[in-house]
């Protein structure tokens, strides 16, 4: 990348032998020095990335997910593909297992501070808006923050405690109403979240 180090003109006096005597002469020159670059953002609290690879009931691998720092919480980003179309309940749940084909070793929505499944503020900490599943090859992406979370360990809300957490998609949206998993059925695709 190229940048201008010349930030402006600067003035120079500069003495010149004419005529046998001095004279003073005003010359106009570019400013060399360099302007330096802006300082890189201080990273947000909250611990390194992490990321997620989904396997579907079939065990075969449908995507990839990325987590990291941002503000009080974490971004949260999927790239899915072989799915069916449609609404799709999405959730961190509580154990870093991912079993097909049912997933149930994912156990419930990760919940540190027992709360009751609903809205995406009050309700579980793994409570996250649903995917939407395109036409397209069944493909879903999105990018979330999760502001319940975080991926600093021994945190009480951390996703990557002494079990783990997991990524799930479900087979139907989620209504954010419903206990204790908002009506979303099956578990569809799943993904384990690591450190790195």
């Amino acid at each position: 990348m190229s940048r201008n180090i010349f930030g402006g003109s600067a003035l120079v006096f500069a003495l010149v032998a004419c005529g046998g005597g001095e004279q003073e002469t005003e010359v106009a020159v570019e400013d060399t020095t360099a302007t330096a670059a802006a300082p890189a953002p201080a990273p947000a609290a909250g611990g390194s990335a992490a990321r997620a690879t989904f396997i579907n009931d079939q065990g075969t691998e449908i995507g990839t997910a990325t987590l990291t720092p941002e503000g009080n919480g974490v971004r949260v980003e999927v790239d899915l593909a072989f799915l069916q179309a449609g609404e799709k309940g999405f959730h961190i749940h509580e154990v870093g297992s991912c079993t097909a084909p049912a997933f149930e070793d994912a156990g419930a929505h990760f919940n540190p501070t027992n709360a009751q499944h609903g809205n995406l503020e009050a309700g579980h900490a793994g409570d996250m808006e649903n995917l939407e599943v395109e036409t397209d090859g069944g493909t879903a992406r999105g990018s979330w923050v999760n502001n319940k979370v975080t991926l600093t360990p021994g945190q009480p809300n951390s996703v990557l405690d002494a079990d783990g957490s997991a990524l799930v998609v479900h087979v139907n949206p989620d209504d954010h109403t419903t206990q204790p998993s908002g009506n979303s059925g099956t578990r569809i695709a799943c993904g384990i979240i690591t450190a790195g």
